[in-house]
């Protein structure tokens, strides 16, 4: 809200604050309980007095509150405080705190007007006589022969007054905008030009605000009047509803200019206004009230009439108000003396303030204004004085309108030239009445008409079409000033590029408004300019004050407005030799233009960098380290710069962008450059500040790319200077990985050892100790890219070394728990020979189970099925989160390797190469860390050799330790027909369920088919080493097929197990051992009689492969065959013991023993049956009886 309204505000409280003491009865008069208001002027009584009047319960005294209130004038300012009574002078508003101790100097009431006018005339000091009253009789009849005489001299001269000439003020040096190298800190604030105020002439009578509005209506009544018809009714005011559904004219003109679109057909070249309506319009929005209305068109109704076409003067009208409306025509005695005082005012202001008046003119003029200013005696002397009284003042000021014109311009009268601050506020006026009273900022509908009406009144006030243009400018702006409406701005922006843009007047127009003078006040300097070059200086000064700080003053909502205040001030130019402090940031040889907008750019970046310096000493406690946020806040500059502000600026200056990002990343420089000296180790604070300060200038690289491309010439370049991050980070991220590897290693190792391997949940069905380990690695892995600072393979390289040697030692651990599944294997029984038992008195020999050691059995507890499962389930997951990881990685190293793919831009600069993006380079880059990803490869093999392992060991489990008791133990032991498959079945049912309920989905074929596999094995087992209690006979072997195709259809789970193709696969050598049983014992003894030969004709021995054929299987199927023949064959030839000789069934309450480990040497995949063979003698002397069975079998007589 700006001054001017604050002030008429203050005024108008102050006096109804005023007019309630003075009723109220707490003060006491002379000549009535109450104080008579009629006759007192509340704005020229000193409120001091009246506060006095009221604690002191002393008389109130008109006339000594008006002499104490001009006495006041002659002092400065004071406002009460706690610390004493701040002083306020004259010249500045501002507070300069408390009194000084030394006294004043003096200073007259001449030198204060002085101050505050510009115009050469000189102010009487009309206080003195205003309570002095002639009594003379003839006093008026001399003032009336000194105005006769003046008028005749008048009247014989021509060009009585020359124009005055326009104080230029203080010239600018010639070197006032060379460029200034200074700091960023060091560029003083420009001065503040006052956008309030026009800055005319002062008012010298005191005419308030509400006074000027009057008597602008007034003078608008006075012109418009011979154009209304005699009599007119007040129209009804526009219903809101209407005015608010509708847009004002005047804004659709303004639109339609400044987009280049048209709103429908144009109004005609003479539009038919309706006076009346718009009147009425006026009326409303200068709050007139309709008595007063009605009072003033009665009073100048017959004026109009008189003159016609003849040109109307402002004194004229208030002469022919006050002869015309009498005392009965008000309705109070208050309004009646604010009426007449008003008007004695407007006299005076125009008459007795004239150049041309004398001193003695100025006495006499003065004299008469009083006697109107007196309510009382006005009343008194009605009738014929006052008639004379105004006749005598119409004389002179009919003798001031005959002087002859300076601009010889059509119309000129003299108030045009004398009185040019009174007739262009009275303007102001009347030109704000386009803004809707109701609705703040906003402009009424009628806008266009109001503007055409105002037209006759230029005659009247001296308002020509410039002056016309340049006002209309102001109240807009003016009105934005006070309400903030961006479209208003908007608006005064665009007219006055018409202001700007309009072609030279003729020279006596051009003379006529260089008179119009305003005073402005620059670099402590006071100087006068026209009219219309104030309007203009003084939106210059505006736009350029916004432009100093663009950053703060163009916010989300008014930013748009940018472009058309800088192209503004483009327009304007360095017109006003401004001088613009620049740092060294700038070219050589550029032009003023140029330089003009390389210092609203600096001092803007400036402004904006001061700021963030604040701010960051306001949160130093917050924990952040400042020069982290400071990074962060210049970034949020340099993008809004970027998106905002550069594009428009740069095209009109190509340099604005570089000028910009150059000097963010100076700013920055200075304060990283002495912290970068003094780090020693990476920690989270100096992370912040190294990544905030590389994520900096990797973003203004990036502008700087986006505006000039690869053009790195520029004479601002030589004030580059890189931060060279990656000098002082690289070393710093080494250690750093190092420290995270320990870290890594030494979780992975605790987590690994204290698993239990129990599934995480039923979903989840891998350990928690794998979970947490990579969890670990991806919050490292997450700090190492989120950390944003420069990299290289090297750093990629390092960081996957130590991923891998943590898995790696998480994987070698698993394995070290396992043991060989051979030492599940039972004992092998001693080869016998068939034969039934005939005494069952003798005692037979007991085959004893070897025990297993007892680190085996502490490794045995935790190889249980399900928890060999859980350790299958996270190798796999291991090897998926290996790939995710891997694909992860490689995402974040590319996304990083973008990012600082203009890492090289500022040293390019700084070192005078071609800079070229490295994103070109990013196949070949991609090829070489792929290479990188090659140590995984390792801990993936090894996590597939070790998932091998357990799969050929989970088998065994199961079969050989997990069902020893229930199969191999308990089948076709004794007696086939009482022992067949049943016995083990639904345990090994169970244990398949148990399985597939934990296995993952991926691994449960081969879990399966692991122990498909055990289960044939310990088929075979059973079959050719079930040891002396096993005997099968031909007939037997049809329950034993039949039980093995239980078995097969066990894991075939009609169709929802393992293939048949793979389960025939692994019952294949079941279906050969079981044919064997079949045949005949002698055909039997012929086929190892033929295996034997065979095996003696290679001259080097082979390894041992279990087939069907193979001498040892037909050897071990002769010695569980129930047959008398294959016994005898075995006693003659082998000399085996009978079966019937060795108990090898365990006791009831006895644990099946294992053999020791340090009994138990190597096996094959397959039972390895060489042990056996070796304790019963060599393999030379079983060859040699195979050979003589085998001629024996020949030679027998069929």
């Amino acid at each position: 809200m700006d001054a001017c309204y604050m002030l008429n505000r203050f005024h108008h409280d102050r006096h109804n604050l005023l007019e309630y003491l003075l009723s109220s009865g707490l003060i006491r008069s002379r000549s009535a309980a109450s104080i008579d208001l009629a006759g007192v002027d509340l704005d020229s009584i000193s409120p001091d007095y009246v506060i006095e009047c009221i604690l002191s319960g002393s008389e109130f005294d008109p006339s000594e509150a008006t002499r104490r209130y001009f006495e006041s004038l002659r002092y400065p300012i004071t406002a009460s405080s706690s610390q004493g009574k701040p002083l306020f002078f004259l010249s500045s508003p501002d507070p300069t705190g408390s009194p000084p101790h030394r006294a004043a100097p003096g200073v007259s009431t001449t030198e204060i007007a002085g101050k505050n006018t510009v115009h050469p005339q000189i102010i009487p000091d009309v206080s003195s006589k205003i309570n002095v009253v002639s009594t003379s009789e003839n006093g008026i009849d001399d003032i009336a022969s000194e105005i006769n005489e003046v008028n005749e001299v008048s009247r014989s001269e021509k060009g009585i007054r020359n124009v005055p000439n326009k104080f230029n003020g203080v010239s600018m040096s010639e070197n006032g905008t060379d460029s200034i190298e200074v700091s960023m800190e060091g560029n003083k604030p420009s001065n503040i030009v006052d956008t309030t105020s026009l800055n005319l002439p002062e008012l010298t009578t005191g005419l308030r605000d509400v006074d000027m509005q009057e008597a602008a209506y007034e003078v608008l009544l006075a012109c418009i009047l011979p154009t209304l018809p005699l009599s007119f009714s007040a129209q009804p005011p526009i219903p809101e509803e209407k005015k608010k559904d509708k847009k004002s004219l005047l804004l659709k003109r303004l639109r339609s200019k400044k987009e280049g679109k048209k709103e429908g057909p144009g109004p005609p070249s003479e539009p038919e206004i309706c006076y009346p309506d718009i009147l009425n319009l006026i009326r409303a929005q200068m709050e007139i009230s309709e008595a007063m209305d009605e009072l003033m068109k009665q009073g100048l109704r017959s004026f109009s009439q008189r003159k016609g076409d003849e040109q109307i003067s402002i004194p004229f009208i208030s002469l022919e108000l006050l002869h015309s409306i009498s005392k009965l025509d008000f309705q109070t005695e208050r309004s009646r003396t604010h009426f007449i005082k008003r008007q004695a005012n407007i006299l005076e202001e125009l008459l007795l303030c004239s150049a041309n008046t004398d001193s003695n003119m100025r006495k006499s003029l003065g004299i008469l204004l009083t006697k109107i200013r007196t309510s009382e005696e006005w009343v008194v002397n009605s009738g014929d004085s006052q008639v004379e009284v105004l006749t005598v003042i119409q004389r002179y000021a009919s003798m001031l309108a005959d002087s002859a014109p300076k601009f010889n311009l059509h119309g000129e009268s003299y108030c045009w030239t004398s009185s040019y601050y009174f007739n262009m506020r009275l303007y102001e006026k009347l030109l704000c009445t386009i803004f809707d009273v109701l609705e703040e900022g906003q402009i009424v509908e009628e806008a266009e008409d109001i503007l055409e009406l105002m037209k006759l009144t230029w005659p009247t006030l001296g308002v020509t079409q410039e002056l016309h243009d340049a006002l209309i400018v102001w109240v807009l702006f003016e009105k934005f000033n006070e309400t903030g409406q961006v479209l208003l701005l908007k608006y005064a922006l665009h007219e006055i590029e018409k202001v700007i843009s309009k072609s030279s007047y003729e020279s006596n127009e051009e003379a006529y408004v260089d008179n119009i003078l305003c005073s402005i006040e620059e670099d402590g300097h006071k100087r006068n300019l026209n009219l219309v070059d104030t309007v203009v200086f003084k939106i210059r000064a505006w736009c350029r004050f916004q432009l100093e700080d663009y950053h703060l003053r163009f916010s989300q909502d008014n930013y748009p407005l940018f472009g058309d205040v800088l192209k503004l001030m483009v327009m304007f130019g360095t017109q006003y030799h401004d001088k613009f402090e620049v740092m060294k940031v700038i070219a050589p040889g550029t032009s003023l233009e140029m330089k003009m907008l390389h210092f609203f750019v600096e001092k803007s970046i400036q402004a904006a960098c001061n700021r963030v310096t604040k701010m960051t000493d306001n949160i130093a406690s917050s924990g952040s380290h400042p020069l982290a946020v400071i990074a962060n806040e210049l970034d949020l500059i340099a993008e809004k710069e970027f998106t905002k502000f550069s594009t428009i600026l740069c095209s009109y200056y190509s340099e604005a962008g570089r000028v910009a990002f150059i000097l963010l990343h100076l700013f920055y420089g200075e304060r990283l450059k002495p912290f970068l000296e003094e780090i020693t180790h990476l920690s989270e604070p100096l992370n912040a500040v190294l990544s905030a300060a590389n994520n900096l200038e990797l973003s203004l690289a990036r502008k700087l790319y986006s505006l000039y491309g690869e053009s790195l010439e520029s004479p601002m370049n030589q004030y580059v200077d890189p931060y060279q991050i990656p000098n002082f980070s690289s070393p710093l991220i080494l250690q750093w990985i190092q420290a995270q590897h320990e870290k890594i290693l030494e979780w992975t190792n605790r987590a690994v050892e204290l698993e239990d391997w129990e599934p995480l949940s039923s979903n989840k069905k891998q350990a928690n100790s794998a979970v947490e380990v990579f969890r670990i690695m991806e919050e490292t892995i997450e700090q190492f890219f989120s950390s944003n600072l420069p990299m290289d393979t090297i750093h990629l390289r390092f960081l996957l070394i130590g991923i891998s040697r943590s898995l790696e030692a998480y994987v070698l651990h698993i394995v070290d728990q396992q043991v060989d599944k051979t030492i599940l294997y039972p004992s092998k029984p001693i080869l016998t020979r068939y034969s039934e038992s005939t005494n069952h008195f003798i005692k037979r020999k007991h085959i004893e189970q070897r025990e297993l050691e007892e680190k085996v059995t502490v490794k045995l507890k935790s190889l249980t099925v399900l928890k060999l499962c859980v350790k299958l389930n996270t190798l796999r997951y291991i090897r998926n989160q290996l790939d995710s990881m891997e694909d992860s990685i490689t995402e974040s190293w590319r996304h990083l390797q973008l990012g600082l793919s203009f890492s090289d831009y500022f040293p390019c600069i700084f070192k005078g190469h071609k800079f070229t993006s490295s994103t070109k380079n990013f196949l070949a880059t991609d090829q070489s860390v792929d290479e990188l990803f090659t140590v995984f490869d390792d801990v993936r093999r090894s996590s597939i050799e070790a998932s091998e392992k357990i799969l050929d060991f989970i088998g065994a489990r199961a079969i050989f330790l997990d069902l020893r008791q229930s199969f191999l133990f308990s089948l076709y032991r004794g007696n086939v027909d009482q022992a067949r498959s049943e016995i083990f079945i639904p345990q090994l049912d169970q244990v398949l369920d148990r399985i597939c309920d934990l296995i993952i989905d991926e691994l449960r074929d081969q879990v399966v088919l692991s122990i498909c596999r055990a289960s044939m094995e310990g088929f075979i087992w059973i079959l050719l080493d079930g040891g002396p209690s096993r005997a099968f006979s031909e007939s037997n072997v049809e329950h034993m097929q039949e039980d093995l195709t239980i078995l097969k259809d066990l894991f075939i789970a009609n169709g929802h197990g393992l293939p048949p193709d793979e389960v025939e696969m692994e019952s294949k050598l079941v279906h050969q051992i079981l044919d064997l049983y079949a045949l005949k014992t002698e055909t039997i003894i012929e086929m190892l009689m033929h295996a034997s030969e065979q095996a003696n004709g290679n001259s080097k021995p082979a390894v041992v492969t279990r087939t069907g054929k193979d001498a040892q299987t037909l050897l071990r199927v002769l010695c569980h065959k129930k047959d008398r023949g294959a016994s005898k064959f075995l006693k003659i030839h082998y000399q085996f013991p009978r079966s019937s000789e060795y108990d090898d069934l365990p006791e009831s309450n006895q644990t099946p023993k294992l053999p020791s480990l340090s009994g138990i040497f190597k096996r094959s995949q397959s039972i390895d049956w060489s042990s056996t063979l070796t304790r019963q003698g060599s393999l030379k002397s079983f060859k040699k009886k195979f050979q003589e069975a085998a001629s024996e079998i020949r030679n027998k007589p069929c």
